[in-house]
């Protein structure tokens, strides 16, 4: 990773397959209720994703460069999957991490089975790490979204979409839309 070493910032970890207008909302109310700037870091291992791969990772890699620029967030990789490796990796390179993470994800944090420790691993993550949580149920709208329409898109809905040759405009950046552009079956 490669990122400004002495600070704080609101870090929404993913796949990002491809990222969505609820990804920039929740990146961008993190960067305001926190006052630190936002980062987008795609892992290189994917925990518990379902093997219906959209971009490949030198195409997310593009897509996501584009929109950081545009919305002038931070961009990086880590190398590991779990929140914890993650957060150790960004403090070893000088930054205290806050992960930006929808409540859906909360089950995965507490499951044994994603990391090497078992149950360690499980109260390392939660003594270590910093969580800004969004909900994501469906149930409730956050105030978070300035737009309550993204608390429901997901990008497996975005991949269906593109999929089945339909318009994603309405989910996705305009960057995004615009890397989509063309896509087919094959990539």
């Amino acid at each position: 990773m490669n990122w400004r070493r002495g600070i704080r910032a609101a870090v929404l970890l993913g796949a990002f397959d491809p990222p969505t207008n609820a990804h920039v909302a929740i990146l961008r109310a993190a960067t305001r209720r926190l006052e630190a700037p936002g980062v987008l870091c795609l892992t290189r291992v994917l925990l518990a994703r379902p093997d219906d791969a959209l971009l490949d990772t030198d195409q997310r890699m593009r897509v996501l460069a584009a929109l950081a620029a545009a919305e002038d967030f931070g961009l990086c990789v880590a190398e590991s999957g779990t929140y914890l490796d993650v957060a150790r990796e960004f403090r070893a390179n000088g930054t205290e991490p806050v992960f930006v993470i929808g409540s859906d994800k909360l089950p995965q944090l507490s499951d044994p089975s994603f990391y090497a420790d078992g149950s360690d691993g499980v109260a390392a993550t939660f003594r270590e790490c910093e969580f800004f949580v969004v909900q994501r149920d469906g149930t409730d709208v956050p105030d978070v979204f300035e737009n309550p329409r993204y608390a429901g898109i997901s990008a497996t809905e975005v991949r269906r979409r593109v999929r089945a040759g339909q318009p994603v405009d309405d989910l996705v950046p305009p960057v995004v839309a615009k890397a989509l552009e063309g896509y087919t079956a094959s990539g």
